[in-house]
């Protein structure tokens, strides 16, 4: 298990890495496909991974994944996740860095 690694993890985010993955296909109202995957950690139990690889043949072995807020999504750590699973990275970096702005701001003007 790789619970809170790395920038994710000192950014209060959870990764796991999930096993006994098992992923199917579903039809979407407009004839796409979508994979649906899901896997078992330790303390998580079986989950939904969100974006995660397959090829339509083989079920990958493990997926490892990041939950961005407590009991949000899992997404997987694959190039989708640059895409679609960083963006609430990103969007709370840049709060965090505006109120941080604020702050300073209003205790510079109090002086």
């Amino acid at each position: 298990m790789a619970t809170g690694t790395g920038l994710a993890g000192l950014l209060g985010m959870r990764v796991e890495t999930f096993g006994a993955v098992e992923c199917r296909d579903t039809r979407t109202s407009k004839g796409q496909t979508v994979w649906h995957c899901f896997g078992e950690a330790e303390g998580v139990g079986r989950t939904r991974i969100s974006f995660a690889d397959h090829d339509g043949r083989n079920d990958p072995e493990t997926i490892t994944a990041t939950q961005v807020s407590d009991g949000g999504r899992w997404f997987a750590h694959s190039g989708t996740i640059v895409g679609y699973g960083m963006i609430p990275l990103l969007l709370g970096a840049g709060l965090a860095a505006w109120g941080g702005y604020v702050v300073r701001q209003r205790s510079l003007s109090r002086r």
